[in-house]
């Protein structure tokens, strides 16, 4: 699933005027995925049915350094693994020192830790956004 996040969350004062940003969603089934986007447009929770996905080609190239961030959502219930269970798991140190990456407990059902997840993003790609500035300024 993707989206642009200036239109699931338009009314979020940390975000800005991005020409176009765009997020990509991806989760095992019955993670949460819907129901967080749901959360974050509307501001509520909404009961979903399964959402029947769809795979897509992941090209590496393309995407190195792209920040990344997890989010552990079902934190609501007792038997959710803890952020640093989720971070060893998904072994996220081993996406490399370029890669900017958060790993956000929080819960869809209470939106609890989502604002924090998407700042913490938010500062994660105006950091990228600087380096990479930087990077061409040294080419030249």
């Amino acid at each position: 699933m993707g989206n642009q996040l200036t239109d699931i969350a338009p009314t979020s004062s940390f975000l800005p005027s991005f020409q176009c940003l765009h997020v990509v969603v991806i989760g095992l089934d019955s993670a949460g995925k819907t129901s967080l986007l749901y959360r974050l447009k509307l501001k509520e929770f909404v009961k979903t049915i399964p959402t029947k996905g769809f795979n897509t080609e992941k090209s590496y190239t393309q995407n190195q350094g792209v920040p990344v961030l997890i989010l552990a959502n079902k934190q609501d219930l007792d038997s959710a693994l803890s952020v640093g269970e989720v971070e060893k798991l998904l072994s996220v140190h081993e996406l490399g020192i370029y890669t900017l990456y958060h790993v956000q407990g929080c819960s869809a059902v209470d939106g609890q830790g989502l604002q924090a997840g998407l700042e913490k993003l938010y500062e994660m790609i105006l950091k990228r956004k600087k380096t990479v500035k930087h990077s061409r300024n040294r080419k030249r």
